[in-house]
């Protein structure tokens, strides 16, 4: 009988593995079953124009928020990809009135959809397209977490202090 070892499980009887990769035998005698990781793969998961992905905020301009793709859906990645979040592709109205840094800052968690595959390998990722796409996550300047109270604005909770973002509804 075989045992369930990393990235495994087992069930009725059955060791599974619980993650993409190569099967190997381990343990004492070789009684146990573990799957080693691919390396640089995200189990086949690669965004693909109108998927919703989770990214992190990691540069920002006046003109764009740089990103790093951690997940597709509910699919978080092994590899990271690159996308851009554009001025104009914030909201659909007022999109001249858009500031960037009013409604995202470096290290928030924000939901969006991918546009397009851009240059260089970036994907290029849209907060106008739905309601509940915005930011999901983030940390005041006094490192409190951040909840929504509105569109345009989230609250510390550690100060009580407002900052603004382009804030995502809340996910059903």
């Amino acid at each position: 009988e075989l045992l369930s070892g990393r990235g495994t499980y087992a069930e009725c009887g059955a060791v599974y593995a619980a993650l993409a990769g190569e099967v190997q035998r381990c343990g004492p005698n070789d009684t146990a079953l573990e799957v080693a990781p691919n390396r640089g793969e995200s189990g086949g998961t690669v965004p693909e124009v109108g998927a919703v992905v989770v990214v992190r905020v990691v540069r920002m301009t006046l003109e764009r928020a740089e990103c790093v793709i951690v997940a597709v859906g509910d699919t978080a990645l092994a590899e990271k990809f690159r996308g851009v979040i554009r001025k104009q592709d914030v909201r659909f109205f007022e999109v001249d009135k858009v500031s960037m840094v009013e409604c995202f800052r470096v290290g928030d968690f924000v939901r969006a959809q991918v546009l397009a595959l851009g240059d260089i390998r970036s994907y290029v990722l849209s907060t106008a397209l739905s309601d509940n796409l915005g930011v999901i996550l983030a940390r005041s300047a006094a490192g409190g977490v951040l909840e929504p109270i509105s569109w345009h604005y989230m609250k510390c909770s550690i100060t009580g202090e407002k900052e603004k973002r382009k804030v995502a509804k809340p996910a059903s």
